[in-house]
């Protein structure tokens, strides 16, 4: 991998402060929306690009949550620039996103952070959505150029505690499902594409 590729602002490291925040999280999910994690034995080892649908603002918070390590999130840029929540996410370790542009700084911040082994999370379809919609391509043109595999997640039932739109969370049933990967997309757009509509369409099969 080229030493030239930027890093983001903050790697994830797994420090003691974040592992006791992470697991009080979770409690805390498990007790009031009975949070179940299915799948893990998925989970990868090494880089990889996690794709995760987005029925709610709540999904990242329960990926980051239920994952065995911390993920770069790919995140749009103007939720990093916000005051309390832009500071949380860079806290965290986020690659801001210019969105309706290719952005390439965001590019060599995903493939600096596979290179150096962590698993970078996407939500493909770029804005929340009840509704499956057309993914966005880069992130099976970033697993391509990096040789990762795409490992897709379904969140499920997320959309009934927060919908979008609404003002305050509800209580209803969560489960975070890790699926099978998909091996590295090959180079060309069309090879990109459809691996990364398989994976959705995994995901999606899911929720239904």
């Amino acid at each position: 991998m080229d030493a030239a590729l930027a890093s983001p602002t903050r790697a994830p490291r797994l420090t003691l402060l974040f592992r006791v925040v992470r697991g009080l999280v979770r409690l805390l999910f498990v007790l009031l929306l009975r949070l179940r994690v299915e799948g893990l034995e998925h989970y990868p080892a090494g880089g990889a690009m996690l794709v995760v649908n987005h029925p709610s603002a709540l999904d990242p918070v329960l990926v980051a949550a239920v994952v065995p390590d911390r993920v770069l999130f790919m995140a749009a840029e103007e939720y990093l620039e916000a005051p309390v929540l832009g500071w949380m996410m860079r806290a965290y370790g986020c690659i801001p996103v210019k969105r309706g542009a290719v952005d390439t700084s965001a590019i060599r911040g995903a493939l600096w952070g596979l290179a150096q082994g962590f698993r970078v999370c996407v939500f493909p379809e770029g804005q929340i959505s009840p509704q499956a919609r057309t993914p966005q391509r880069g992130a099976a043109l970033i697993a391509a150029r990096a040789r990762v595999p795409i490992v897709p997640i379904a969140v499920i039932g997320s959309g009934n505690v927060f919908p979008l739109g609404a003002r305050w969370p509800r209580l209803a049933r969560v489960t975070v499902r890790v699926g099978p990967a998909l091996p590295p997309p090959g180079a060309g757009q069309d090879a990109q594409s459809a691996a990364l509509v398989a994976e959705m369409g995994w995901i999606y099969s899911q929720t239904v």
